[in-house]
């Protein structure tokens, strides 16, 4: 029904003069005064009005081709834009499962790092103790030797 709202607003301003018209305002005419001539202008009339309808059918039947065309070229437009938010829509559906694919990604390089620090933290724990003993040692070894120059 809607489509139809444009062929309805051009065809408006043709009907009232296809109306006027089409109702031929005819001579006054006399009861006693039906001569050939009267006949003659009434037939002229209605050929004039019938000439002037043809005129006013003919620019409303282009004016509803052109509204028809621009209807259908406004549907080929939108089913071609649709076609392309598809696409797009199909575009970011696949970007978005890559970038969620991405995050899953990361986060296990992110624990597989986690763990590397907690063995690298682990193993500079140990290191530690390591450094205490050694330290500790040669400083016993530094007072028996300390001791033994002394005797």
């Amino acid at each position: 029904m809607a489509s139809w709202l444009p062929v309805l607003k051009a065809a408006l301003p043709y009907i009232g003069n296809i109306v006027a018209e089409a109702v031929p305002v005819f001579t006054s005419r006399k009861e006693h005064d039906a001569s050939a001539d009267l006949v003659s202008r009434q037939i002229s009339e209605l050929q004039e009005a019938v000439t002037s309808n043809a005129e006013a059918v003919k620019v409303l039947a282009a004016q509803v081709e052109k509204t028809i065309a621009a209807l259908d070229a406004g549907e080929d437009d939108l089913a071609q834009r649709m076609a392309a938010l598809q696409e797009t829509l199909a575009h970011c559906d696949s970007s978005a499962n890559l970038a969620q694919a991405q995050v899953t990604r990361l986060e296990g390089v992110a624990a597989a790092i986690q763990i590397r620090a907690d063995n690298f933290d682990q193993l500079l724990v140990k290191h530690h103790r390591h450094e205490r003993v050694i330290a500790a040692i040669a400083l016993f070894a530094l007072l028996i030797a300390g001791i033994a120059l002394l005797r």
